[in-house]
């Protein structure tokens, strides 16, 4: 940095507004955050989460505007004062509810486990049940939704199965446990099958249904039923009985409300293995069933998808036929006239669509069914009356899915927002018309993907499985409380506001130091990307059609890619391969490192698509970024070696990156950092956003910063890479990858669709992603790597030191290192090592000390490497 740079850096921090502008901050009028890079220190940005601001498409109270469009323009700081502002003014008081939707939770919410599956509310709504691994096994726990004494069973998966009873599965006896909870009694009911699977218990009665397989029967699913009387041992024991459905499998029992009905299904397979010499059994009219308890007698239907009414008065289902274009939502009374009428039984046609109903849910009184609909590219919720007058009402208006309803009360009703890997629930109050999201990590940047969700019975709250730190990678997905009968507070809603500011002011002035050696140098670079250059890539890609590895589309881009490359001056290398007899390409260009060129940094995107899709999303989005970064970086080599891999296969399981992977781990090739981007493109909004998928939170950082000071681009992140080529990566060298991926952690509804077309892409946010990459792999390849081999030895005098390998840039000047005594404290200066090892001063009691490495050019190591002590 220049000493005018540096002079104005702490004049900044001295100094209210007006302040002079440096030259390479002023973005040449293109962008407002290259310029905030130099007003960071007198106001912070306050990002806002795509999770949040993007979902909720809110008109705020007038009081709010001001602060409301200043986020949603950008104008962070201006809009946090003005949200504060209000907040402790007069009258705020009776606007924390609105600014909470807008800045995270409504309610309360209470940390249950830090795992959980299989959760259940107790029928009087007192208690909490889920299921989680714990040390190699399955356990079942059960709290008081208050809080409280946990009970712990050997056993998986539970249910509750009357007032103050658990019923659950244990894995090895194989057999059936009854616990008291009140008393502590824990009791076996044997039962005459091998292999039980899956329990089921209805809201009002102890009776229990399990789907199991028998001895002797091959595959073939059964039902069993065990009656009330074995459970809470009150009247005459009844006896666990096979019940007798139909020839056929016989599975999911659903126990209807008042105990006379049971509906199940009739699955064409089953999960379990078929015996040596056996046919796997057959369902003959495969689809649904209803049993009359009483009478013994079986209606076998035609239909999937089952939903019953709370109170038990009615069912609701799908009928499709491959034959009729048209699918239908059929209802039935759940009474014994309606079962029994002359003719067969009363079914009703609810609606009538050829917009592929999924999903009904009936409402706990049986008077409405909610189910998805999908008139255009997305799925949306939508509401009909049970009594079959067809009349359509449209609940969910979003270019994202709306998925799975399901009923809190008669009159709140929520829904699933977003593709599989980031879902979040949304409630709707059908009387208002209102709706918010219900659960929130109340961050600014991290996203929280849900799994999860169960309702209470009398509407007191919700119990959500969601990733709130998120981490997508650790396999643990935390249980989550939240209290609907109550409301955050303004002091909450204040401190909430206040702990995303800091943690914001700390991250954007970590990226302030980092990038200040190279801001001017990369704000003309990133200045250079061209949206209508990224546009013509994607006409020309989107041209060829489908690019899965065996079309002929794959083989055009192929070329496509290396002709474009080779006329801006690169040498081009195509690693040819034939996965599955097929013969494809990579399509690599290497940009050569001034002082390091053995060091190598990668940026890849894969270009092909899935068979029956263009891509232009996934992932053309993606390779036509790394093409405009490949372009204006080609007169701009950095210390360390750059490749751009354009990488094929990856639709058919990461072929590409791994056979990338392959040939440079023959070579010896030294990767110190990978950046991979796929679907980049889709936005739902006017807003550009988009999520930095990472390994390594000091890239996550570095991206956060480059987005913020070079690009228009709003970033938020989760630790993800699973199911990507970033994977390959991850596998190969470690935790040294970054990159970006579709907002946030995708929610075009076009994934994997022939509609994943050229009209839906905003290449503008194309743009932003490819200003971001070229930022920061201009930073990552002139820092120095992430340190390794830290560890503690013994000095003279057995002193305690720590040593590390040397790093292996050039211009290595020293190493800084920091230390602290508890998590919870911040970082302290210890010293700059001027070799690889470090004697830790006796007059201090360490827990956790770090490491990286200074460069002569200004720049220090892209993250740090950490130690535990003893």
């Amino acid at each position: 940095m220049s000493s005018y740079l540096k002079r104005w850096s702490l004049y900044l921090v001295q100094s209210a507004p007006p302040i002079p502008v440096p030259r390479w901050a002023r973005g040449r009028g293109r962008s407002r955050r290259v310029r905030s890079f130099a007003v960071l220190a007198v106001g912070f940005l306050w990002a806002s989460t795509g999770v949040v601001q993007a979902d909720a498409q809110l008109t705020p109270s007038p009081s709010l505007h001001d602060a409301y469009f200043a986020w949603d323009e950008g104008r962070y700081p201006e809009s946090m004062e003005a949200y504060l502002e209000v907040l402790r003014g007069p009258g705020g008081e009776e606007l924390v509810g609105e600014i909470a939707r807008l800045t995270g939770e409504v309610h309360p919410v209470r940390a249950v486990d830090d795992d959980g599956q299989g959760v259940s509310v107790s029928p009087d709504g007192t208690q909490l049940l889920w299921s989680r691994e714990l040390n190699g096994g399955w356990v079942t726990r059960v709290e008081p939704i208050s809080g409280g004494a946990r009970v712990e069973l050997m056993g998986a998966p539970g249910v509750f199965a009357g007032p103050g009873t658990v019923a659950y599965l244990d894995p090895q006896a194989g057999s059936l446990r009854i616990r008291d909870l009140t008393g502590g009694g824990d009791r076996a009911v044997p039962l005459p099958v091998i292999l039980p699977i899956a329990l089921a218990s209805a809201a009002d009665a102890s009776d229990l249904f399990l789907t199991a397989a028998k001895e002797g029967a091959g595959d073939r699913l059964h039902i069993v039923h065990v009656p009330g009387s074995l459970v809470d041992e009150d009247g005459t024991p009844g006896e666990v009985r096979v019940l007798e459905l139909g020839a056929g499998h016989a599975a999911d029992p659903m126990p209807v409300a008042g105990g006379r009905f049971l509906v199940f299904s009739r699955p064409t397979s089953s999960p379990v293995d078929v015996p040596s010499g056996a046919e796997p059994t057959e369902t003959p009219d495969p689809g649904l069933g209803i049993l009359d308890l009483e009478t013994g007698e079986v209606i076998h239907m035609d239909g999937s998808s089952p939903s019953v009414s709370a109170d038990g008065s009615f069912l609701a289902f799908i009928r499709s036929s491959d034959d009729d274009p048209m699918d239908r939502v059929m209802g039935v009374p759940l009474t014994a006239e309606a079962l029994s009428a002359p003719g067969g039984p009363a079914f009703r046609v609810l609606l009538e669509s050829e917009a592929s109903p999924a999903d009904p849910a009936v409402s706990p009184s049986g008077d409405r069914v909610a189910l998805e609909l999908r008139p255009h590219r997305s799925r949306e919720i939508f509401m009909v009356p049970a009594d079959g007058s067809q009349e359509l009402r449209q609940v969910s208006r979003e270019v994202q899915h709306d998925r799975f309803p399901q009923w809190i009360s008669d009159d709140l009703l929520l829904a699933m927002k977003g593709e599989f890997r980031h879902r979040r629930a949304y409630v709707y109050d059908l009387v208002s018309g209102e709706n918010y999201r219900l659960s929130h990590n109340n961050t600014l940047r991290t996203i929280a993907p849900e799994y999860e969700w169960v309702a209470h019975p009398q509407a007191e709250g919700v119990a959500v499985v969601a990733e709130r730190d998120g981490d997508t990678i650790d396999p643990r997905r935390a249980l989550w409380w939240v209290d609907l009968t109550r409301t955050v507070t303004r002091e909450d809603v204040e401190a909430r506001l206040e702990a995303n500011l800091e943690r914001e002011q700390e991250l954007l002035n970590r990226g302030r130091e980092s990038f200040a050696p190279i801001a001017e140098e990369a704000a003309e670079v990133a200045a250079q990307v061209s949206v209508p250059r990224i546009y013509n890539y994607a006409a020309a890609l989107y041209s060829f059609g489908s690019k899965f590895f065996t079309e002929p589309g794959n083989q055009e881009a192929i070329q496509y890619l290396a002709e474009t490359l080779e006329s801006w001056g690169y040498d081009v290398e195509l690693q040819w391969w034939e996965p599955r007899g097929v013969a494809t390409a990579n399509v690599v260009a290497t940009l050569p490192g001034t002082v390091d060129p053995d060091l190598v940094y990668v940026i890849s995107s894969h270009f092909d698509s899935v068979l029956r899709s263009p891509g232009a999303d996934d992932n053309s989005s993606g390779t036509t970024a790394l093409l405009e970064a490949a372009r204006v970086l080609k007169d701009h080599p950095r210390e360390a070696t750059i490749q751009f891999a354009f990488l094929s296969a990856e639709e058919a399981g990461l072929l590409g990156a791994r056979e990338f992977v392959r040939r440079a781990q023959e070579d010896a090739v030294h990767i110190s950092g990978v950046l991979n981007n796929d679907m980049i493109g889709w936005t739902r909004s006017h807003r550009l956003d988009n999520t930095i998928r990472y390994s390594n939170p000091g890239i996550m950082e570095i991206q956060h910063a480059a987005a913020h000071f070079f690009s228009d681009l709003i970033t938020y992140d989760a630790l993800y890479y699973r199911g990507t080529d970033a994977a390959v990566f991850y596998d190969a060298y470690g935790d040294v990858v970054g990159g970006i991926g579709s907002y946030p952690v995708l929610g075009n509804p076009n994934y994997h669709q022939p509609t994943d077309e050229l009209e839906t892409i905003n290449q503008r946010l194309v743009a932003e992603v490819s200003r971001t990459t070229v930022a920061s792999i201009m930073l990552l390849a002139d820092s120095p790597a992430r340190l390794v081999g830290l560890q503690e030895v013994e000095a003279e005098g057995s002193a305690t030191a720590v040593q590390w390998e040397p790093a292996p840039e050039s211009g290595v000047t020293g190493y800084r290192v920091q230390g602290r005594s508890a998590p919870q404290e911040e970082w302290r200066e210890l010293g700059v090592a001027s070799e690889s090892m470090f004697r830790l001063p006796e007059t201090e009691d360490l827990s956790e000390i770090r490491v990286r490495a200074v460069r002569e050019n200004g720049t220090e190591g892209w993250d740090w490497a950490y130690l535990s002590l003893p």
